[in-house]
Parts: C-alpha cells; sequence; structure tokens
C-alpha cells in the first residue's frame, strides 16, 4: 500500500488540477455577454467528461441565476456543463475584495467551460455583465495558480488542449 506523504503540496489543488486535465474543454467556449446584456453566451465547443467526448452547440442568452452581491461584496462564479450539454452556475463566497473571493470548487462530473468575477451591488437578471467590474474568462480556474490566477493573467493567450 502507497502513503502519501505531505512535502508541501496542497493535495486538494493537485486533486483540482487532475479532475481539470480528466473533465475538460478541448477548444475554446468564448464564454462572453449575450446579446441580452443581463445574460451571457457560449460559442460552440467539444468538451470530455471522463473518457466521453461531447459537443456543445453554440447558445445565447443564456440566464444566470444566483445570489446578488450587495454593497462591497465580491465573488466569482463558475460555469460548468454536463454530458447532456446542460450549462449550470456555480458561485464562491463573497469577500471584500475581488482578489479575496475564492473560485468556487468544482462538481465532480461536470466540466468548466469559464469562469467570472462579479462586482459589489451586482443583480443577476437586471445588472448587465458588460458593467465595469464584471470580468467573464473561458477555461477553468483550477489550471490558474493558487490564488485563483487565469492563465492570461500570467501573459499566456489561452490553455487549450488540442487532444491526442
Amino acid at each position: 500500500m502507497s502513503v502519501i506523504k505531505a512535502i508541501g503540496l496542497n493535495q486538494q489543488d493537485l486533486y483540482n488540477v487532475l479532475q481539470a486535465l480528466v473533465n475538460r474543454i478541448l477548444g475554446d467556449s468564448n464564454f462572453a455577454v449575450g446579446s441580452d446584456t443581463t445574460t451571457i453566451q457560449v460559442d460552440a465547443f467539444d468538451y470530455q467528461i471522463e473518457d466521453q467526448v461531447y459537443a456543445k452547440a453554440a447558445e445565447d442568452n443564456v440566464v444566470v441565476s444566483l445570489t446578488d452581491t450587495g454593497a462591497g461584496q465580491f465573488r466569482k462564479i463558475r460555469m460548468e456543463i454536463n454530458a447532456a450539454g446542460t450549462l449550470s452556475f456555480k458561485e464562491g463566497a463573497v469577500a471584500s475584495a475581488q482578489v479575496l473571493a475564492p473560485a468556487p470548487r468544482r462538481t465532480a462530473g461536470l466540466t468548466t467551460v469559464g469562469w467570472g468575477e462579479i462586482p459589489a451591488s451586482f443583480v443577476y437578471a437586471t445588472s448587465n455583465f458588460n458593467d465595469g467590474g464584471v470580468t467573464l474568462f473561458s477555461g477553468d480556474p483550477d489550471v490558474g495558480d493558487g490564488a485563483g490566477v487565469h492563465p492570461n493573467d500570467r501573459g499566456i493567450e489561452r490553455t487549450i488542449y488540442t487532444g491526442p
């Protein structure tokens, strides 16, 4: 039997990266503001869950229903997809500054398609996703660094797995 010894590596971070390699997007979703600016959109893309590859058609005006942020509250959101191609959203805990807001944990059996930073006083279905303070990213925050910084913030153009 093997024994894992602590060597300064955060095991939850390692698990998240390994899951991101198994359940991954195989292209770029171009996660962006929808035609109706209170919604979001994605381009067509392929993605993998476990050993199965799926295709997602482009979708516009996807409604995001999460908890509104109050004054001085910031949060990050994660967009995930299941095997049926249904997009869902998960929110992280609120923080007093965006840099302190944690990315929400990934959901087992789903692939992360994109993530976003939501500013203070944001009201879903009313506030515009193209307002100042809202930032949307394609990709997976677990493949960034420990602070949840998207690879683009480190000068990498984009993280795309092209497959075997």
